[in-house]
């Protein structure tokens, strides 16, 4: 049997890993709900600019349907090369999020593609845990993003935005899936895969629409944006002309969408970690039951052994009890 001190060492020990798992807790939590405010407030955002480039489309297609097929972010072409861009974490202790996100890829590659096309896959990984484990399985890693804000900023993707899309562009590329956590709730993520180009207005829409809960604290924006969207009259006067404002407006629709790929991304990492910090404060406290009813025990066992010892000695100097 362990020994007292021993036992009220690892009681003190894992009183302090109660304390830090329960505190990380509280700050994954306060975190996981700033990223889920941000991450559904840019909804309607993103809805009004697809709905405006719903109508810009509508109008190309009526006066010169020709030229939307010249649009390079619009333009399905043959697929010969790919990238594939991993959502991870730098860190760990964040339950199953980077797990399911990788065995989601992991089944996408066992199904989808095979040794002699693996020339021509790239990655980009954001996030340490994705580049650790391109890199374990041999895979080309194109680029690695570190370090972003727990709370993402719009200006801080603006690199890799311009990597995706100008790798698209000069046909590095001709077309970019997306490997990431989708935020369902604070109890459930899910891992997706997205196809960021070429672009879609409906997988766009559809996304947004996915996003949204059905129910809870902010489930009423969904029926607000196609309430707002329904029945709407649109009459623009477009210029220089349709053609050159979809330019010009695809590609920020586009940073628009992998910001809030990074925000459900944040809000997921967020959640799990606030859950495997709770689970790990519960598991904590149990333990410390445990080892304090082992410790109480023990420390019973002894004082009874010591007044046995007591009484034996006592006994045997005076046998008679005089």
């Amino acid at each position: 049997m362990a020994s007292l001190t021993h036992l009220k060492k690892r009681i003190g020990g894992i009183k302090s890993i109660n304390q830090i798992t329960a505190a990380m807790e509280l700050v994954a939590a306060t975190k996981m709900r700033k990223a889920q405010e941000i991450a559904l407030g840019t909804r309607a955002y993103a809805w009004s600019a697809l709905e405006l480039l719903s109508h810009i489309i509508k109008s190309l297609e009526e006066h010169a349907p020709e030229g939307l097929f010249n649009i390079p972010l619009l333009t399905r072409r043959e697929v010969k090369k790919t990238v594939i861009v991993v959502v991870t974490s730098d860190k760990g202790l964040v339950g199953s999020f980077n797990g399911s996100v990788l065995r989601r890829l992991e089944k996408f590659l066992k199904e989808e593609t095979n040794p002699k096309n693996w020339e021509n896959v790239a990655f980009i990984a954001i996030g340490q845990k994705g580049a650790d484990y391109v890199k374990k399985r041999g895979g080309k890693l194109h680029r690695v993003f570190t370090n972003y804000s727990d709370i993402i900023r719009l200006d801080e993707i603006n690199e890799f935005a311009s990597v995706v899309v100008d790798g698209y562009l000069d046909a590095t590329w001709d077309e970019v899936l997306v490997f990431s956590a989708n935020f369902i709730s604070a109890l459930r993520q899910e891992a997706v895969m997205r196809e960021l180009l070429p672009m879609d207005f409906e997988r766009v829409k559809n996304s947004i629409r996915e996003v949204i809960p059905e129910t809870g604290r902010y489930s009423d924006l969904k029926r607000e944006i196609l309430e707002r969207s329904e029945g709407r009259p649109f009459d623009y006067v477009i210029e220089p002309s349709p053609r050159v404002a979809l330019e010009k407006l695809l590609p920020h629709l586009l940073r628009i969408q992998i910001y809030d790929i990074m925000l459900e991304a944040n809000a997921s990492e967020h959640s799990a970690r606030r859950v495997a910090m709770k689970n790990a404060s519960d598991n904590a406290g149990e333990l410390i039951g445990d080892l304090t009813l082992l410790y109480n025990r023990s420390r019973q066992e002894l004082i009874t052994k010591e007044l046995t010892e007591i009484t034996s000695t006592v006994a045997a100097i005076n046998p008679t009890g005089n």
